[in-house]
């Protein structure tokens, strides 16, 4: 009897590969996790895509010269790892060594993941450098060779030639000169080891909303939190200011915060932080004593002490979560595991009253922000040793079946003791497992999560066991507060009822002022010589014996002018509202804009040159300038310029690095703000003078865009006041210094100063609406929003001031930030 060997063609063995990579998005990410294995330091992943116009003038990919990087700095690969391992479909070289050399716990176990570069294109050429030999090789293959008729996979071969002389530094240096961001991150990391990776004759049809949907995929590949040993940057060459490092989905603005981890000790312990950010503690110190009068709010953890602790810590263990019943051996195989999830509501719904003591103390937070990241972020997320396992929480996906849970017990946290249950839409949680201490999870043949079993339904279970423990805690306070309220709704209805005497005494007064004016009007009109006796005359009418004192009027007064300004206030919201719309509607369109930026100052030299081809410019000189086609060309040029200026300021206050709060270095910020508005001001004849310095001691914790909304709104208003000037040298002056534990900035110009109509009341110029820009016809055409847009921003940082020191020979502005202690 023979004994025949079992063979796998070729086209097979690509297949089972592909399996596992159903979309591009999976392949890149499984390159990356590579990367990760390798103990790189860095990776960078970059598109370089070449479109082209078919006949129909319609832009499309170039797939033939477009090319996909992904470069490390990893230990790269000797030639006996590329032969034995790298060619090796189905390696066993992870699953049995689970950790790198540099300590990390190995993402990937089933050896196919080369074949996620055939995934993403038909040529793979890759460079490596050894960190155990120093030595350079490079790899190639054709991945359309799998498919030839017949062929088995032994003979399917690659290149591989040895490179000495290979230079990753200078070879990425070379390749990507005219990217400013990538050539930096190639300066600042050695790659004196590493691999890079070269995919061409690409499959899929690269469109920039897919690159952003994957832009948005890497920023949930990595858990959140600050990732300190791994730097993961995604760039596109022909989109070069729309992507950049890749950071985490880490989140500050959250109600509440639980931080849980199983130790799978012999206890089987569970330890959970609970940490509250929801309500403000000093409002309810003050004002919510009462709350803690209630038997539940008098004990651990729900004491006053324990409200201003933030964070309070639970210790239980697993036999306390769960009933007898629950099988011992499913416990035993959960093994070690942490899961933090964070609650975010997005409105305040629970209480509409207004005044000072409200049903809820909330803290006051930004609605759309938190929708924009929950969107985004929003779903409980399962990552295996530091990356992600889809598709658990892709797009908010309820795997845990929350909105069942909430749908059947559907009450508020404050309508009873009991019951409460979070809605899938306020969630947002990452659980971290290992291949080392959770063997029972294993993925699905194709990588789309993990195998459903009886350990992976207990420990679901177990999640939403600790989902509970928060519920628990913010419906207990949520309860207690909703009955403090209550008891103080007698309060409440007393102040209904103010408000309807306070009206009906400023009616009573108005009518009676009413008929004063109308007697006094009716005794005008009677003759002089009138015969009327005195006993004829008309009594005064009684006072009404209810009428309202001098006190009651005052106070009804006072109710009026304050329910007025509650709607003063609510239409300023309203207008405020509106113009964020714009600034969204902007945001939509940034894409577009700066496609078109880029092609501003091109597009008329192109014109000029070709222009030169068919005529010289010397022979239409004898034309007038209106009918010199180049110098109309060059007209146009220069209001490209000028346009091309102003894209890249309004542009510029777009990108996402503004839109966090860091340490400004006000010397730095004034030297690029002078650069942003340099154009624009040598358009005006006017000039910036900076005096200052760069010191360390000149910085404050704030947001860019903030500042950009301070200075840009008074440089604004510098620049009205400066036109039409006669003066020979129009000046605006920046000055800083730091004064103890304040920096103070003046801010100044020497224009026609502040206008006449506010020399009595400076302070004026930053109320809403004020405006003293108008049209010849005395029609307000400033919108009154910019200098209460900067008192607004200013006021809004701690111990931060704005005040006015000159409005004669010019307008002078001083502002001063408080500098935090550990600056």
């Amino acid at each position: 009897m023979a004994k025949i060997p079992f063979k796998v063609s070729a086209r097979t063995a690509k297949l089972i590969g592909l399996e596992n990579f159903s979309n591009a998005e999976g392949a890149i990410i499984e390159l990356i996790k590579n990367t990760y294995d390798a103990d790189a330091k860095i990776c960078i992943a970059v598109y370089d895509l070449v479109y082209v116009k078919d006949e129909n003038d319609v832009e499309k990919l170039d797939k033939d010269n477009s090319s996909i990087y992904v470069i490390d700095n990893g230990v790269g690969m000797t030639d006996n790892i590329i032969t034995n391992q790298w060619m090796t479909i189905g390696t066993d070289d992870k699953l049995y060594s689970h950790t790198s050399d540099g300590g990390r716990v190995k993402t990937g176990a089933k050896g196919i993941g080369r074949f996620a570069l055939n995934r993403l294109g038909t040529t793979t050429e890759l460079y490596t450098i050894s960190e155990e030999t120093k030595e350079g090789q490079y790899w190639k293959v054709e991945w359309n060779d799998f498919d030839k008729a017949g062929a088995v996979v032994s003979q399917i071969n690659a290149d591989l030639i040895e490179k000495p002389e290979l230079d990753l530094k200078a070879l990425l240096a070379k390749k990507f000169k005219d990217n400013n961001q990538i050539a930096q991150l190639i300066e600042n990391n050695s790659f004196e080891k590493g691999t890079v990776i070269k995919i061409t004759n690409l499959n899929d049809n690269w469109e920039f909303d897919q690159l952003q949907r994957l832009f948005g995929n890497l920023e949930m590949l990595l858990p959140p939190k600050e990732q300190n040993d791994f730097e993961l940057h995604f760039f596109s060459m022909s989109n070069t200011e729309d992507f950049g490092q890749v950071k985490g989905a880490y989140y500050d603005d959250f109600d509440y915060k639980i931080s849980a981890r199983y130790l799978d000790d012999e206890d089987k312990t569970l330890i959970v932080d609970i940490t509250r950010n929801e309500l403000d503690v000093n409002v309810i110190e003050n004002r919510y004593k009462e709350l803690f009068d209630y038997d539940k709010m008098k004990s651990f953890p729900f004491r006053l002490e324990d409200i201003k602790a933030k964070t309070i810590q639970l210790k239980t263990t697993l036999s306390e979560v769960f009933s007898s019943d629950v099988d011992s051996d499913l416990i035993e195989k959960i093994g070690k595991f942490s899961f933090t999830f964070y609650f975010l509501k997005n409105t305040i719904s629970d209480d509409k009253q207004d005044g000072d003591i409200k049903k809820y103390p909330y803290k006051n937070f930004n609605s759309s922000n938190r929708r924009a990241w929950l969107k985004k972020f929003g779903g409980v997320k399962i990552f295996r040793d530091d990356f992600r396992i889809r598709p658990y929480g892709e797009k908010g996906e309820d795997w845990l079946k929350l909105g069942e849970r909430q749908a059947q017990s559907p009450g508020g946290a404050g309508q009873k003791l009991g019951g409460y249950r979070i809605r899938p839409n306020q969630v947002a949680g990452t659980i971290n497992i290992s291949r080392i201490h959770n063997e029972s999870f294993q993925d699905k043949s194709g990588r789309e999560g993990i195998r459903e079993n009886d350990v992976f339904d207990l420990f679901k279970n177990l999640l939403i066991e600790i989902i509970g423990f928060f519920e628990n805690d913010r419906n207990t306070i949520m309860f207690h507060l909703s009955e403090l309220s209550k008891k103080r709704n007698k309060e409440e209805e007393a102040k209904r009822k103010a408000k309807e005497e306070a009206d009906r005494i400023n009616k009573e007064q108005e009518e009676e002022e009413q008929r004063k004016r109308d007697a006094e009007a009716d005794s005008d009109k009677q003759p002089e010589d009138s015969n009327q006796t005195p006993e004829e005359e008309p009594e005064p009418e009684e006072k009404p014996k209810d009428g309202a004192t001098e006190t009651e009027k005052s106070l009804a007064k006072g109710v009026k002018i304050l329910s007025q300004e509650i709607e003063d206030k609510d239409e300023e919201i309203r207008l405020l509202r509106n113009f964020a719309s714009v600034g969204l509607i902007i945001s939509s369109f940034a894409h577009e804009v700066k496609s078109l930026r880029s092609r501003l100052i091109p597009r008329t030299s192109f014109l000029l040159k070709e222009l030169a081809i068919h005529l010289d410019e010397k022979d239409l000189k004898h034309l007038d300038k209106d009918d010199n086609p180049f110098y109309m060309i060059k007209l146009i040029q220069e209001e490209d310029t000028k346009l091309k200026h102003w894209l890249e300021y309004s542009l510029n206050s777009l990108t996402r690095d503004k839109r966090e709060r860091s340490n400004l270095n006000f010397g730095r910020y004034f030297e690029s703000f002078k650069a942003n508005w340099k154009k624009a001001l040598e358009q005006r004849n006017v000039s910036i003078a900076l005096n200052g310095n760069k010191d360390d001691e000149n910085v404050i914790r704030a947001f860019e865009v903030d500042m950009d909304s301070i200075f840009n709104n008074l440089l604004s208003n510098s620049l009205n006041a400066l036109k039409g000037s006669k003066k020979e040298k129009k000046l605006i002056e920046i000055s800083w210094k730091r004064l103890g534990n304040r920096i103070e900035i003046l801010f100044s110009d020497n224009g026609k100063g502040l206008d006449q109509q506010y020399r009595n009341s400076p302070e004026d110029i930053f109320k809403l609406l004020e405006s003293s820009k108008k049209d010849k016809k005395g029609e307000v055409i400033g919108t009154g929003l910019g200098l209460y847009i900067v008192q607004s921003i200013i006021d809004g940082y701690n111990n931060s001031s704005v005040s006015i020191m000159n409005i004669e020979d010019g307008l002078a502005l001083k502002i001063e930030f408080q500098v935090r202690k550990d600056s």
